[in-house]
């Protein structure tokens, strides 16, 4: 039995390779990013519009993230509130496709300057992040009472944003528009904090205290805290547009507090988890609600002038700080978690629906995948090397550009090893019936 699972609905969950194709493509776009860094050297930090830096940053926040984040949304939102996505069985490969492949063009297109491949790229991520909103959106509305379906919706909404401005700014790159680049770091708030912020904020309400052994989050700041981020949001952007600095101020500071607490709350439960025994899992969620606060605080900062992340040293602190510390640290630690459990409850039910219980011996957790002890020390060596890099630029983007490619291809490896044992006990199983 699983702890703190009765009210799961894990006969609504959708084949194993729907979440699962996602999570296993998603490492190889963050390999793929570390390489890009290793190409360009020190020009990839010469200044924040160098196009291998933005390649870089689109294939982690484009491909990893968003490819995992579709996959957690297709996986955790039928199991939470029984209402499954849509065409799961299509919009996953499609959306997941789509999403892989415009993220590599887009990289390509842009960090070696093939106009034809951005624009390639940028028709696939529209194509398939489309496909996504829409179904996604009609799951979340019917969920809007839960406060993880909820808080789902809202970062979907946050993703039509994203992707709106995204293209927009990729028109005015190719001179079909005037380009804003003061519409960025609107672009880039929306990303960070909109659908990546509150997804993960959503995903912990039920895989923290599930896999960390936690106390609940306590139920005001489930349904209140993502709609409170989601105004401090469009108070912000409506401030940036209209040019009202005090609007913009007092937006910003909601999203800060907002997340704050979130990240506070988060490491408050985890000092009080059951389970004592030491684990990489958590350890990634504690990096990453840490580098959350220290972001958020960074965020805060510039919004009352005392710092600015227009500055290229602070803003690249910042991204790798909110990008690699928080995002990136907390989606590797859902997937040691998530994908050993989806490959073991498959096995699970297999086992009981052909009446084998007690018959048949299949791997846990634990054997499925051992403690990541070793991939994580090597993200925390990449990150502490970004953060080096950031600061101090030069020759230490090739260390940190390896140390990325090790991370990301670490991970990959482990994912792979999970299939490899899951399809050995499938195997297994099948043949006793």
């Amino acid at each position: 039995m699983i702890p703190g699972a009765g009210d799961l609905r894990f006969d609504r969950m959708p084949p194993l390779w729907v979440p699962l194709r996602a999570f296993l493509t998603a490492p190889c776009l963050g390999v793929a990013a570390g390489l890009s860094l290793l190409v360009a050297g020190p020009e990839a930090v010469a200044h924040r519009w160098a196009p291998a830096l933005i390649a870089a940053t689109h294939l982690v926040t484009v491909g990893f993230l968003t490819l995992v984040m579709v996959g957690a949304v297709l996986q955790v939102l039928p199991v939470v509130t029984g209402v499954p996505v849509p065409g799961t069985r299509w919009v996953g490969p499609v959306t997941e496709g789509t999403v892989a492949a415009g993220a590599a063009l887009f990289a390509v297109g842009v960090g070696y300057g093939v106009p034809g491949a951005a624009g390639a790229g940028a028709v696939l991520l529209g194509l398939g992040i489309g496909v996504f909103v829409a179904v996604a959106l009609a799951a979340t509305w019917q969920t809007r009472r839960n406060p993880t379906g909820r808080a789902m919706g809202l970062s979907v909404l946050s993703l039509v944003a994203v992707a709106g401005l995204g293209v927009f700014l990729l028109a005015g790159h190719a001179g079909w528009v005037p380009l804003r680049r003061d519409l960025t770091e609107v672009h880039l708030a929306w990303a960070l904090a909109g659908w990546v912020g509150l997804l993960v904020m959503g995903v912990s309400f039920q895989v923290v205290p599930l896999f960390q052994v936690t106390p609940n989050y306590p139920r005001w700041l489930e349904h209140t805290l993502p709609a409170v981020a989601f105004t401090g949001l469009l108070v912000w952007t409506a401030g940036r547009l209209a040019s009202v600095d005090g609007l913009a101020a007092a937006g910003s500071l909601t999203v800060v507090a907002a997340f704050l607490v979130y990240a506070g709350v988060t490491l408050a439960l985890q000092a009080r988890r059951r389970r004592k025994l030491r684990d990489p899992t958590t350890d990634a969620w504690r990096v990453g609600m840490v580098s959350l606060a220290v972001a958020a605080v960074l965020m805060g900062a510039q919004s009352v002038g005392v710092i600015t992340l227009a500055d290229t040293r602070t803003g690249f602190l910042f991204g790798v700080v909110a990008v690699y510390g928080f995002a990136v640290s907390v989606v590797e630690g859902m997937l040691y978690k998530i994908v050993p459990f989806l490959s073991w409850l498959h096995l699970q039910n297999i086992v009981t629906a052909e009446g084998l219980v007690g018959k048949v011996k299949i791997r846990n957790m634990r054997q499925l995948l051992p403690p990541p002890t070793r991939q994580f020390a090597t993200h925390l060596a990449a990150y502490g090397l970004l953060l080096v890099a950031a600061v101090a630029s030069g020759p230490w983007v090739w260390p940190a550009g390896l140390a990325v490619v090790a991370d990301f291809g670490w991970l990959a490896l482990a994912l792979v090893g999970v299939v490899g044992r899951h399809r050995e006990d499938r195997e297994q199983v099948l043949a006793e019936t």
